[in-house]
């Protein structure tokens, strides 16, 4: 029997954020009083999505305190270390028996808009078996939409590096979806970027 599709939105805030000198998840946009977890939160809620957000133990202590109005469904711990990898391969493993397809979207990205999600999910639904990555132009971003099976099983502690790197190296069929939403790579990573 085939299993019913499940997609969940899973915001990466495990980094340190030192170029920022705080927690990026906590930062607001000029005249916004959302910080960028919250946003993205509402979108994906928008979206019809549960959230899952991965982040260290004592950032979810900061989120938890700080983040009104983020609609969290489970927060995924995992200590400081390791890339990105690892923190997807946590999602992972906290979320395989509930979910079928995970969209990765680090939290320093807020701008993505509700088109832009509603545009992957089609082409996510034409093409399930597929990991997408979106591209503006010519610059690639997130969220990488990608089933669960293939990654199943495999240890956040053995994949340090980038899931990039990890998609490269694993038998996956990788398509490029190209939009015109220049959020899905425009970032925050100093506190003049958000002025």
């Amino acid at each position: 029997m085939t299993r019913a599709r499940s997609d969940w939105g899973v915001i990466l805030a495990r980094g340190d954020s030192s170029r920022m000198g705080r927690p990026k998840g906590l930062c607001s946009l000029p005249g916004d009083t959302s910080t960028f977890l919250t946003r993205i939160c509402r979108l994906y809620g928008r979206a019809g999505l549960p959230v899952a957000v991965v982040t260290s133990p004592d950032l979810a202590t900061l989120y938890q305190a700080e983040s009104s109005g983020a609609d969290v469904d489970e927060w995924v711990l995992l200590d400081r270390g390791g890339g990105t990898a690892a923190s997807c391969l946590a999602a992972v493993t906290s979320l395989a028996e509930r979910a079928t397809h995970l969209w990765f979207h680090p939290v320093d990205l807020p701008l993505l808009t509700d088109e832009t999600l509603s545009r992957l999910q089609t082409v996510s639904s034409e093409a399930p078996d597929a990991v997408l990555v979106p591209w503006h132009g010519t610059r690639r971003g997130h969220p990488v939409i990608t089933p669960v099976a293939p990654w199943r099983g495999l240890s956040p502690a053995d994949y340090p590096g980038s899931m990039k790197t990890l998609i490269e190296t694993h038998d996956v069929v990788l398509r490029r979806v190209p939009l015109q939403d220049p959020g899905i790579h425009q970032d925050f990573d100093r506190p003049e970027d958000l002025v």
